[in-house]
């Protein structure tokens, strides 16, 4: 199977491997297949028969990857294993009412980034040994990260020591967790580095893209070091696909334990940040998943919602607000692009709403392109105080803790819920965001003081008291023991990410 340009400036198409070797195409676009993969009713059902791993494997496969079977099997094996701290790896469970919670939390770094992170790598050195079989000069890469609090602390876990690569993580300041920026900051690894920039999210992605859009800086990262840029960001294929696997896994245990009948739909409801959890599904229903709709959960970053509901995707003017729930506290989706290229099929249109975007801070897409957005798409959007009062509310009624990020997806679900069952997606544990989960089940106001830096950290005892149950995930006590690396601050320009990387480079 080929991947193409959502832009069209691509000189040709490229095969996986090269795909996730390349993460962004020429000209700023993404790769996206040529086309999907079906399903049937009965190879769904299959899936459920079979360990985590066996369904990744057999949802990759799907895709024709230029990669050999037994090295598929073994990315597959490796990435699901031992790290996840229940076999189950992506759980789904039944909270009644037609209620259901896929976790995605159980890896290594509490958050659904390990359920593309841990496989990514892997993918991404079996694509270099398929490069250097093909003929391909021997080439080490360098893997450039901005994150919004979890996929940072994801990527640095899955690409720490990996031969062939190095990465560097953005995050920025003042704009994640003290766990999220403990769980970078101290990460062990020769071949990695992590950079806090003055700003927020918007500021390091495009950052980040400046970067890539670079022939200088690339071509001297070529003389000076032999080294190429990719990508760990879910603008890389390698990091999105993944994710395609997990929806069609939980589809099959709702049918599996008869939660859904034959011919029966269940409604997703995902925290929306990039876009790109929310599109998995989305391919995921492409695919044969038996999926309604998309419901794209957001929090008083509401960009997404807007555009749903109007056609209009505009940031002009608007200010990043910081809520409970950082890792959506972002205004351009870069994922967004993969879905237009599939609605419209048109890399030209594209183009065209992605160069709006990017010097007039808005585009707005035809009458046509909408409707077909919103016969799948809903949006729905909520402010800090209501989604810290969702915590309290689901944890005194059902029992069950939910972060910041997943109690939005809840609440928003109960704002467009139909009569069909929901899965609402968790996508991250609530012990990575102790000080508002503690504000929330103590009624504490979102903007009330709490402790910070190490003082924080010791609020994870606290809402294991005020929560029955809720326990501190044994996932942390490595990240709290480690001593901090990486203190270096950089202005959010691209000349300054370059000179620190340059720098950083040279020390070897």
């Amino acid at each position: 199977m080929q991947y193409l340009d959502t832009r069209g400036l691509a000189d040709r198409p490229r095969t996986f491997s090269e795909a996730v070797l390349e993460g962004i195409a020429p000209g700023g676009g993404l790769f996206v297949p040529e086309r999907l993969p079906r399903f049937s009713r009965a190879e769904l059902d299959g899936l459920a028969r079979l360990p985590y791993a066996a369904r990744a494997e057999r949802v990759l496969a799907a895709f024709e990857p230029d990669l050999a079977p037994d090295v598929l099997r073994a990315a597959t094996t490796g990435a699901y294993g031992p790290q996840f701290d229940t076999p189950e790896i992506a759980p789904v469970r039944d909270l009644g009412g037609g209620r259901f919670v896929l976790e995605l939390w159980h890896g290594p770094t509490l958050a659904f980034k390990d359920m593309a992170l841990q496989l990514m790598p892997r993918l991404f050195s079996a694509s270099i040994e398929r490069a250097a079989a093909d003929g391909a000069a021997e080439r080490e890469y360098l893997i450039l990260v901005a994150t919004s609090g979890d996929t940072g602390a994801a990527a640095l876990e899955g690409f720490a020591d990996r031969e062939h690569t190095r990465i560097a993580v953005l995050f920025p300041d003042a704009g994640v967790s003290t766990l999220q920026e403990r769980q970078m900051t101290t990460r062990p690894g020769a071949n990695v580095a992590v950079f806090r920039v003055a700003g927020d999210f918007d500021a390091c992605q495009t950052t980040v893209k400046q970067v890539f859009d670079d022939p200088a800086f690339a071509a001297q990262l070529d003389a000076s070091h032999r080294l190429s840029l990719s990508s760990a960001n879910s603008i890389n294929w390698g990091r999105l696909l993944p994710q395609v696997a997990y929806y069609l896994s939980a589809c099959a245990d709702l049918r599996a334990r008869g939660a859904l009948g034959e011919g029966q739909l269940v409604d997703v409801c995902v925290p929306t940040g990039n876009f790109g959890n929310v599109l998995a599904a989305w391919y995921a229903r492409r695919m044969g998943a038996p999926i309604g709709r998309l419901i794209s959960a957001s929090n008083a970053n509401n960009v997404l919602a807007d555009f749903i509901a109007t056609g209009v995707y505009d940031i002009g003017g608007r200010s990043l607000v910081r809520t409970p729930s950082p890792s959506m506290d972002i205004l351009v989706s870069s994922n967004l692009e993969r879905l237009l290229a599939d609605l419209v099929g048109d890399p030209e249109r594209v183009r065209g709403w992605m160069a709006d975007l990017r010097t007039r801070s808005r585009f707005e897409v035809d009458a046509a392109t909408l409707a077909r957005l919103r016969e799948v798409f809903a949006g729905g959007w909520v402010d800090n105080a209501a989604s810290l009062a969702t915590i309290a509310n689901v944890q005194r009624e059902r029992g069950y803790l939910l972060d910041p990020h997943t109690a939005v997806a809840w609440k928003v679900a109960d704002q467009v819920a139909e009569d069909r069952p929901v899965l609402i997606v968790a996508t991250a544990s609530w012990a990575k965001f102790a000080a508002d989960v503690t504000r929330a089940l103590t009624g504490l106001p979102p903007d009330a003081r709490m402790p910070t830096g190490d003082a924080e950290l010791a609020l994870l005892g606290r809402v294991a008291e005020l929560a029955p149950g809720a326990s501190v995930p044994a996932q942390l006590t490595a990240v709290l023991a480690r001593p901090v690396r990486f203190r270096q601050r950089i202005d959010g320009t691209r000349d300054a990410l370059e000179n620190a990387l340059r720098d950083w480079l040279a020390a070897g």
